[in-house]
């Protein structure tokens, strides 16, 4: 998982069960992801989550206003918990996490690929080919446009790296250079 707070986790875990048992994985699923978009894409949402100032109940309400027809009844009830709880500011974090959840249990590999140009269409299938040997199912490819790698690729899925970029080769001669330039001055 990304880099969320280990506190959010287990608020996602048991949510996730909770629409298991239910059998609203899907629609809880779909509201994760638009909470997710939501606080990536509106600043003054995530500063509401996150302000000490706002008391429990205005926040209640922003939130009920906000999702009140787009969401499921599972997840208004998630928020109004979690707001009760005064665990909002970890909102985005359990919405990443409950995302991570459901593609486990799907199968789904989340892969990113960070290049210094967009990819072309073979190199992308190229990397989904290769890719899906790492999968139980679906490879879900994040491309992201990183120009200081200066060329080649990174590759992150789960807890793994693969970096073929010139920026990690640069980098590894200039320790190179700095390991022969430390024995030349102790001779």
């Amino acid at each position: 998982m990304e880099n969320i707070s280990h506190i959010a986790v287990p608020y996602s875990k048991a949510l996730f069960e909770f629409a298991l048992e239910r059998d609203a994985v899907e629609s809880v699923y779909k509201d994760m992801q638009a909470l997710t978009s939501l606080c990536k894409s509106n600043r003054d949402f995530l500063l509401m989550l996150k302000s000490p100032i706002l008391k429990t109940e205005k926040k209640q309400k922003i939130l009920i206003a906000v999702f009140k027809n787009s969401v499921s009844e599972i997840t208004r009830g998630f928020l109004k918990i979690i707001t009760a709880k005064r665990r909002e500011s970890l909102l985005p974090d359990m919405a990443i996490a409950f995302v991570e959840l459901y593609k486990d249990y799907k199968g789904i590999l989340t892969t990113i690929v960070k290049t210094a140009v967009p990819l072309t269409e073979d190199l992308r299938k190229e990397i989904l080919k290769v890719m899906s040997t790492q999968a139980k199912g679906k490879v879900d490819l994040v491309e992201e446009i990183k120009e200081e790698l200066i060329g080649g690729f990174v590759l992150q899925w789960k807890d793994m790296q693969y970096d073929a970029s010139i920026l990690n080769q640069v980098n590894k001669m200039k320790k190179g250079m700095a390991m022969i330039n430390l024995y030349k001055k102790g001779f």
